[in-house]
This record gives structure tokens, sequence and C-alpha cells, in this order.
């Protein structure tokens, strides 16, 4: 395994895990995948230290984002991840268009940056669970190719348990009626 490898693996398990709990996790980690696909796609050459390097600079540039600018990254990261999903699941299923995948690419992003626009905190909880799972699925995929689906599913509901779980507990729900008592 690469350093690029065990990375991208680690920011699969935050995202899955941790994704809402600290957003600026996941507009980076969306950064670092950004450019880590970017770099290996338009650097051919160029050793993977070079490519390493680029997404991380993509990963600092994301959180100063988060951090500065929480609106606009936050926008930005679900455009990436709705890009970057819609792309998986496309290359998935074997789909192609004549013009490549960039179309698939924008129509993704602009879903995922609608949804993080209306409903922004399951927004970020789902988008974050589905882009650490199909991380840490490109890992599995050969491994338990039989149960791919399965798998996924698996992963997905322990990302969406665990980080609704941990919202729930830091924005806990206010009641608004009362037990009326009985004389």
């Amino acid at each position: 395994m690469t350093i690029s490898t065990i990375l991208t693996l680690a920011l699969g398990v935050l995202l899955l895990l941790f994704g809402r709990r600290a957003f600026w996790i996941f507009v980076a980690a969306v950064g670092f995948i950004a450019g880590l696909t970017f770099a290996t796609t338009v650097m051919h050459g160029q050793s993977e230290l070079v490519i390493l390097l680029v997404a991380i600079a993509a990963s600092i540039i994301g959180a100063f984002l988060a951090i500065m600018l929480e609106g606009v990254a936050i926008l930005i990261a679900g455009f990436l991840a709705g890009g970057y999903l819609a792309t998986a699941l496309a290359v998935y299923l074997g789909m192609t268009i004549a013009s490549g995948n960039w179309v698939i690419y924008i129509i993704g992003g602009i879903i995922g940056l609608i949804l993080v626009a209306a409903i922004f905190d399951w927004a970020i909880i789902i988008l974050s669970v589905l882009v650490g799972t199909e991380i840490i699925m490109t890992f599995l995929r050969s491994s338990v190719s039989t149960y791919y689906w399965l798998v996924f599913l698996a992963l997905v509901v322990v990302g969406l348990v665990v980080q609704a779980g941990i919202w729930h507990r830091r924005y806990p729900a206010q009641r608004t009626w009362t037990r009326s008592q009985q004389s």
C-alpha cells in the first residue's frame, strides 16, 4: 500500500463516521479526493509525491475555505461530492458518454449542491457517508465482489447511525409538549 492509498482509506473512514461532526473534515477530504483525482488524471508522468502534494494542497485549501467562508465552502464540497458520487456510480454501472464523464460529474455536482443548499445537516451526513463508503469500497471491491451491495449498504447504515447519533447528542430535540399531570 502506498502513502496516498493509506491516506485515502483513512479519509474514507473519517468521512463515513465523522463527516458532519466537523464539516471542515468533509470539505478538506472532498478537496483531497478532488485534488488526487485531478492530479492523477492530468499529471500522468509525475511521481506519487507530486500527486500527493497536489491533493494535500487541495485539502488545505478546502479546510481553509471551510473555516473562513463556511457557506461557499460547503456548497463547493456538495458539488464536488455529488460529482464524485455520480461519476463513481456511472463507472460502476458501465455508463459512458461520448463527451466523457464530465457531463455526469456536473449533473451529480449540481444535485449535490442543491441538496446541501436545501437540507444542510442531513445533506452533509448523507454525502459524507456515501463518499466515505465509496472510498472504502474501492479498496474492498475485489475482496467482496459477490456481496458488494450488501457491504455497501451495511457501511451506509453504520455511517448514518453513527453520524445521526452524534448529531442528535450534540443538538438534542427540544420537547414542545409535556404530559398533563392527573390529580
